[in-house]
């Protein structure tokens, strides 16, 4: 978000709720989650796509979805299953060294907001607003060389293992903010990787751990095993966005899984989180009902059909919701609307060791 655009969402915020009583919004989640979502964006490939920022859209061209159907069934210790499918979520890369406080702790995939892997530290400040921010390191990729904007500029430098490697520069929006600083490389099969994030160091210092990171990622695609099998997707189901947050918080643990995809017109999710865990960045700061209003009326489509229906079961607390397509028809017609996809959810408990590759079939 830059400066100018800040400064007129906060006015515009000022002059609507003047008489309001004090926000309790977790502003400090918003922006985490909102900058995860940029972030991503921002750093994801270019080429052969356009990135354009018009008030708070921006459009990006992000790398595919699901990786290939596996040959054999994987057997499930918890559960006893043969599962067969695919998975959703699969990592770029593998950060095999970080700096002290670091731990990687998401893994993003999916056309909506591109593909990463993200690490990130231990919340250690707050702000009358809310938590603030911690720092975060994330790695994307891409086929080719992103094609950056022009008023970017990039610096040849040297990472291990690369034939090039070029520190890119994001100036400030004013004299008194930073450049963004990130690092993008080609590995030796002729793939390029970039990494960024959000810092509490710049200049010098920065450029040396960048490069430092960028030296010892492991350049390997994996999948990334869920905590639930859905057995019986609608055939027309598109994938959005698939991401896990384990651990959601550094230092204070739990973990997050979301799936999201498009059919029949219509949206569908699923999340699953380990049954009675509550978000500590959350607890303290309940949504604002005016917030949520605003948000909602630049939500383009309808609204969706009633609350998600929720199961606990192994462990997990996993709930399904839909929002119908313009034709008002359900995207969850062919497999029983929400309630019968929540049925085909087999949970895999909260232990690491018994989760699954095999994640949609």
């Amino acid at each position: 978000m830059t400066f100018d655009l800040q400064n007129s969402l906060d006015d515009l915020a000022t002059a609507e709720y003047a008489d309001a009583p004090v926000s309790t919004v977790d502003i400090g989640k918003a922006r985490a989650d909102g900058r995860r979502r940029v972030l991503t964006a921002r750093l994801a490939p270019i080429g052969g796509g356009v990135a354009v920022v018009a008030a708070c859209a921006l459009v990006v061209n992000g790398l595919g979805g699901t990786s290939p159907t596996k040959p054999a069934g994987g057997l499930n210790a918890a559960s006893g299953h043969q599962f067969t499918g695919t998975d959703p979520l699969t990592a770029v890369g593998r950060f095999t060294w970080l700096p002290a406080g670091f731990q990687t702790a998401s893994y993003l995939t999916g056309p909506d907001y591109g593909n990463s892997v993200t690490a990130r530290t231990a919340q250690s400040a707050s702000s009358p607003s809310g938590p603030v921010t911690p720092p975060t390191l994330a790695l994307t990729s891409s086929p080719t060389e992103p094609q950056l904007p022009s008023y970017y500029t990039k610096t040849e430098v040297t990472v291990p293992g690369s034939p090039k490697a070029y520190l890119v520069s994001n100036p400030g929006d004013a004299p008194s903010i930073p450049a963004d600083l990130s690092l993008m490389w080609q590995t030796a099969s002729g793939s390029w990787y970039g990494l960024g994030g959000d810092y509490q160091i710049h200049g010098a210092e920065l450029q040396s751990l960048l490069i430092k990171v960028a030296g010892q990622v492991a350049a390997e695609g994996s999948a990334v095993a869920l905590p639930i099998h859905v057995e019986g997707m609608p055939k027309d189901a598109v994938l959005g966005e698939a991401s896990l947050d384990d651990p959601a918080v550094v230092g204070q643990g739990g973990f997050r899984v979301g799936l999201s995809y498009t059919a029949a017109g219509g949206n569908f999710d699923i999340s699953a989180v380990p049954t009675g865990w509550q978000d500590p960045r959350t607890q303290q700061h309940p949504v604002d009902p005016k917030v949520s209003a605003l948000i909602g009326k630049g939500s383009p489509g309808p609204a969706p059909t009633g609350e998600p229906v929720c199961k606990d079961s192994g462990g997990l607390h996993i709930c399904v919701g839909d929002v119908p397509g313009k034709n008002g028809q359900d995207p969850l017609a062919s497999v029983g609307g929400a309630q019968g996809l929540l049925d085909r959810i087999t949970s895999l408990g909260t232990d690491p060791a018994n989760w699954t590759t095999h994640v949609v079939n």
